[in-house]
Order: structure tokens, then sequence, then C-alpha cells
């Protein structure tokens, strides 16, 4: 009986693995390999499980596309430890699975990135509030005990600083209205420099700055 035939006989059953066999001239044992790694979210991010997630073969070649989540408990909406499962098969019908572990924590104040001042309304001289937008909203994660302000500072012709006053900003609309500090004159020509401010406890941090200036004719510029 020829090899050809014997390889027939012993891979009845399994066409697929039969057709890698004879292809190379040896059967085919070798596991996928599948690259996951550990996952540490925040309450509240979005996960999908799939992204970033690779599988080869050695005689496939990338079998990203057959990989299968066959186990995912992961619920972002409380902190915790949770794992995913994933089976991917090649196509001689060799199984590889792999479980990660997904760890949803609290924000963190430490790694907390401060957000944005969008937009400024015009600011005219002699006013006595600073209004905006930032790019806060409901769906906004913010570390447990921790207040977001927005804060504005102005620097007269002079080059001298002063701060004009700071105001916690309205969350769920994402605006704010500072109200200007006993002395403070906005002059037309001041630049005024306005910034989110987060403080827990003794801890703060300052959020990218937006720039505008104080003209008769209200422009605003960034």
């Amino acid at each position: 009986m020829s090899s050809d035939r014997v390889l027939d006989i012993n891979l009845l059953g399994n066409p697929e693995a039969a057709q890698t066999t004879l292809a190379t001239g040896l059967p085919d044992s070798v596991k996928p390999v599948i690259d996951a790694q550990d996952v540490t979210l925040y309450v509240g991010d979005e996960y999908d499980p799939k992204q970033g997630v690779t599988a080869t073969d050695d005689r496939d070649g990338d079998v990203t596309n057959l990989i299968q989540v066959t186990a995912n408990d992961v619920d972002t909406s409380q902190a915790g430890t949770y794992h995913v499962t994933y089976s991917v098969k090649d196509t001689a019908g060799n199984v590889a699975t792999k479980t990660i572990t997904v760890t949803v924590a609290e924000e963190d104040f430490a790694n907390y990135q401060v957000g944005n001042v969008t937009g400024v309304n015009p600011i005219l001289p002699g006013a006595t509030t600073i209004e905006g937008q930032t790019d806060y909203n409901f769906y906004s994660k913010i570390p447990e005990g921790t207040d977001i302000y927005a804060e504005a500072v102005f620097i007269n012709d002079r080059g001298f600083s002063q701060t004009v006053g700071r105001s916690e900003i309205k969350y769920g609309i994402g605006t704010f209205e500072i109200n200007a500090n006993t002395g403070v004159n906005l002059a037309a020509g001041n630049k005024v420099l306005v910034y989110l401010l987060a403080i827990n406890g003794d801890d703060w941090k300052k959020g990218p700055i937006f720039t505008t200036f104080i003209s008769a004719d209200s422009s605003v510029s960034k």
C-alpha cells in the first residue's frame, strides 16, 4: 500500500487535516498561538474583548479572524477581577485556548487625565464673569473624592498675572461660569488663561490651558 493511501486511511473523518498532511508530507499537530494580554480598565470604560488580540498558526499563518470568545464575565460598571477565554482552531483541527485577567479598577487620581476647556464665550472689557464649555458630560469618569473647577487667570499689559476666579463646573452640561474676584478689572488687550483644575484632598492637577484675549469687538481666539 502506498504512503499516500496510508495517509488517506489514517485521516479519514478529518479532511482538513488530511489535506494539510498530504500537502506537507507530515501531520500537523501544532496548535495555533493566541496573543492576548491581561487588561486593566477603569469603571465605566468600554471594552471590546477582541481588540488587540491576534492568533497565528505555523501553517495557516494569521488566524486572527478565527478567534472565538468562549467565556467573558467582564462587567465594567463594577470594580473587580474578571476573565476572558479565547479559542481558535486551525485547518488541521488543532485547538488553542487562552484565558486572560481583566481588572476593572476605580479611577485612580494619580493616573487621572484632567479634561479640557473647549471654548470660552467672548469677554468684554469690565466683564464680571467668564463663561465657557468643557468636554465633561454625564459619562465622564472622575475619581472618587475629586472636584473639578474651571479657573481663569489674566495677564495685563505689563505682564503681571492675577487670578480672575474659580468655579465648580456643571458636569451634566459641561459648562462653567467664573465670577471675577473683587478688585479684578478685565481690560481690553488682557490675555486670559482658562483651564480645569482637579482637586482631590491635598492633591491637585491642571488641565490644558485655553487662551483668549479681551477685546472691545468680542473676538475670541484659542
